[in-house]
């Protein structure tokens, strides 16, 4: 779907639920006890409305979409460091058309992008054009049968892959793929995966890993399963994702039927091999339920790991080496909670780290975690939340800026 249907449907969450996320919280007996209580030591904008259009004018393929420009970033940034700064991922959400240029067709017809900007911690844009190119077909069919019924594909988590293991050096990312749900005007999403070897200049799709356990339907309510970051196991043999899905015995529509904190895993290994092997595409993720191995990615059930919070949103998490902890942001739309895990399978209490609707314009945020060390993916005792801030007030895109908070576990 077009960006600002996503972006109207986040701030919407919020209202219909997060006073009861606050609420339920206070009787919730729950076993880990948050070790950390983030402290925000700064709140800076490092884009500006100004600065993003000025990107999106010599962007590389030029923009397609005429109504929503440069709609960057619409999922959360991710971030790699490079011999030179930092590299950014993010989906620039406007429409791609199929495109002529440099003698090389560009753009798939949808909604949504992988863009990367070079740039620094303080100034994500750089000074160089955005290469904003969307997600290439798998050279197989088979791997991605969904591939030509999304509307939006997306993506901003990446992964590069460290020496000594298959891929070495490559990069992996994570991306969002709407389905339109027609008579509901909103989508069903999933969770995919997408692969470049040349530094993000081109993607190859991999295929799906994550999709809810309610099958498709035209008239469901809109599913925002966000865009997640793959996060190491404890033991540092398998891929952790974590999302939003509907429970075991829900329904197709909101109310008390979601869960707010699941997970799914695939070994390191194997997703690698077959990422970047002869012939590259996605393995099994496996939702938690009943312990591993129950139920597939693909539609499988999986526990609740916060079963007394309502939906409150979409799901952010890294591992702090400081605290060894997981840290999670349940993005509410204009309202941030955390939490803390020592395994990523049992979590404190959600509590409150900011609320957006004090500010005059009520925005709508995309969050992610980029720690201030060698790997951006790796939190410390000081650590940044990086977030998309696209004001509730008519101004759509035209207002939206790129800020920064600078947070610390005291």
């Amino acid at each position: 779907m077009p960006t600002r249907h996503r972006l109207s449907l986040a701030s919407t969450l919020i209202t219909l639920f997060g006073v009861l996320v606050v609420l339920s919280n206070a009787a919730c007996a729950q076993t880990v006890a948050q070790v950390c209580t983030p402290k925000i030591l700064a709140n800076k904008e490092l884009v500006t409305p100004t600065q993003r259009e000025a990107a999106g004018d010599i962007a590389e393929p030029p923009l397609t979409d005429t109504a929503d420009g440069f709609a960057w970033p619409d999922t959360p940034l991710g971030v790699i460091k490079t011999s030179t700064g930092y590299a950014f991922f993010g989906s620039d959400g406007g429409s791609h058309a199929r495109q002529l240029w440099q003698g090389h067709w560009y753009g798939n017809n949808k909604y949504g992008s992988i863009t990367r900007t070079l740039g620094t911690l303080d100034n994500p844009l750089g000074s160089g054009p955005p290469v904003d190119v969307t997600i290439r077909p798998n050279p197989d069919p088979a791997v991605n049968p969904f591939y030509q019924s999304y509307d939006y594909m997306g993506g901003g988590p990446v992964y590069k892959v460290p020496d000594g293991m298959a891929g070495a050096g490559n990069l992996l990312m994570v991306y969002h793929a709407e389905v339109p749900t027609i008579t509901t005007q909103s989508f069903l999403a999933v969770l995919a995966l997408a692969a470049s070897t040349d530094g993000g200049a081109s993607w190859t799709d991999l295929g799906e890993i994550i999709r809810t356990n309610q099958g498709y339907r035209t008239d469901m309510d809109g599913f925002d399963i966000g865009d997640s970051t793959l996060a190491s196991s404890p033991d540092g043999k398998y891929f952790y994702i974590f999302f939003p899905d509907w429970r075991a015995n829900g329904t197709t529509h909101w109310g008390n039927t979601v869960t707010s904190i699941s997970v799914a895993r695939a070994p390191i290994a194997a997703v690698l091999e077959t990422a970047f092997g002869p012939m590259p595409h996605a393995v099994t993720f496996q939702k938690y339920y009943d312990g591993w191995n129950h139920d597939q990615g693909l539609g499988g059930y999986s526990k609740d790991l916060d079963p007394q919070t309502p939906y409150g949103g979409t799901v952010n998490v890294a591992y702090n080496a400081y605290i060894h902890r997981y840290q999670l942001l349940i993005n509410a739309g204009v309202v941030l909670y955390y939490a803390e895990s020592p395994d990523g399978l049992t979590w404190s209490p959600l509590s409150l780290f900011h609320d957006f609707r004090n500010d005059p314009d009520q925005p709508s945020v995309y969050a992610t975690f980029v720690g201030a060390g060698d790997d951006p993916s790796i939190l410390g005792k000081q650590f940044y939340v990086f977030y998309t801030r696209y004001p509730g007030n008519g101004l759509g895109w035209n207002g939206a800026s790129v800020n920064r908070f600078t947070v610390s576990c005291p």
